[in-house]
């Protein structure tokens, strides 16, 4: 009786305060301080303009004339395979300039620095082939049971606070104002949604209101329910009420993507759309390995969720893969091969994280990279067998004149 009284007493304590609301499925709520349109909801999101302005504008900002499209999934500590991938990329002068960058989860911090180019890669090293990671996985203690997470989630934030920088945020504004489109995803638990986030137009609004959010949008892309804690966004209904939403990693809905759902299901296709080209980089296994899961709630979570995205992964892999063949769109994914290279979502250890950030970025820089054939690679996935990591690309060589086909 003693424990459970003090139970009660710790959850009183911990839980996240916020202002209630009864959740209601409209997009006319927005970030106090900003526009409704920085962002959308729902499986039909609309930004500022229908879908078919949107591909005219990046059309009119691809200053090669190839519209280039990049999604990047989630994947946790292995986002430094897809990090690493876009330095090999630019090292073997393959690296198209991206007129739309998406990202979910791991995938969303990794979008800023895909959609600003090369000159970021340093940073973007920083970020995933240092040792930042190490400090990100910090228990909440005895306090753990009874909040709104096992670990804490100050680390993430901090570490993410120190790459929004000021000039992020300006080359973000300038690169959006020609056309260029960066948005990343995340989800709202009350309203059990997927929502889109502009993150050109929260920066174009400027000043520190839009690093902050831009921040908070990125830290909550990230945060994985129940292991870190959900980020709280005040926003304001359009009759003047404020009260705060509940957001959480993006992958909880959607593990990438590249257009509303509705339109990739649609039977006509948008105006503008035919031609170019579709990248998506996968932060993960098609199909993880076989492994032990410990019996503890952490590595339950964590494997199940990590179980949940890749199924769904496999899903939109195929979906994006005939909307883009619908389009005449050129498709190209890449994914962690099956093997021993992938340590797991928190698997936030410094020497594997470069490990996995220096294979992908070789394979990159080798033209061994990128993939096309869908239905192969879900064929192969399906396959028990696995070869170390190391010792393969996701293209093997003698595939690379089957695969430029």
């Amino acid at each position: 009786m003693l424990f459970l009284a003090a139970a009660i007493g710790l959850t009183s304590c911990v839980t996240l305060p916020r202002d209630e609301r009864p959740p209601q499925r409209s997009q006319a709520a927005a970030p106090i301080g900003f526009s409704s349109s920085v962002r959308a909801l729902g499986v039909d999101w609309r930004l500022d303009r229908p879908p078919a302005d949107i591909v005219l504008g990046l059309r009119a900002a691809a200053t090669d004339g190839s519209l280039d499209i990049l999604a990047l999934s989630g994947g946790g500590a292995s986002g430094a395979f897809g990090a690493g991938a876009l330095v090999g990329l630019h090292r073997a002068h393959a690296r198209p300039q991206f007129e739309l960058v998406t990202g979910v989860s791991a995938g969303a911090l990794i979008a800023p620095f895909a959609f600003l180019g090369p000159a970021w890669d340093p940073q973007l090293t920083d970020a995933f082939a240092g040792d930042r990671g190490e400090s990100l996985i910090q228990q909440s203690g005895i306090l753990g049971l009874f909040s709104a997470s096992f670990y804490k989630g100050e680390p993430l934030r901090r570490l993410i606070d120190g790459f929004v920088t000021d000039a992020m945020i300006r080359e973000v504004s300038r690169e959006s104002a020609k056309g260029r489109l960066l948005l990343v995803a995340t989800t709202d638990l009350d309203k059990s949604a997927t929502v889109v986030w502009n993150l050109g137009a929260i920066a174009a609004t400027g000043g520190e209101p839009a690093r902050e959010l831009f921040r908070d949008v990125l830290v909550a892309s990230s945060s994985i329910p129940g292991v870190f804690p959900p980020v709280m966004i005040a926003v304001r209904d359009a009759d003047g009420v404020t009260y705060q939403e509940m957001h959480v990693d993006g992958g909880v809905t959607v593990p990438f993507f590249i257009a509303p759902e509705a339109v990739l299901v649609a039977p006509d296709e948008p105006r503008g759309a035919r031609g170019g080209s579709i990248y998506v980089i996968m932060n993960s296994e098609l199909n993880a390995a076989p492994s032990t899961t410990p019996i503890n709630t952490l590595s339950i979570v964590a494997r199940g969720f990590s179980t949940a995205l890749t199924h769904a992964s496999r899903t939109a892999l195929a979906q994006n893969a005939t909307f883009a063949q619908k389009l005449g769109m050129s498709f190209r994914y890449t994914a962690i091969p099956k093997g021993d290279g992938s340590g797991g979502l928190l698997d936030f250890d410094a020497a594997r994280m470069r490990a996995l950030f220096d294979y992908a970025a070789a394979c990159a820089a080798r033209g061994q990279l990128w993939l096309s054939e869908v239905r192969q690679a879900l064929e192969e996935a399906a396959d028990a067998s696995a070869e170390p990591l190391a010792s393969r690309c996701p293209l093997a060589a003698d595939d690379g004149a089957k695969d430029a086909r």
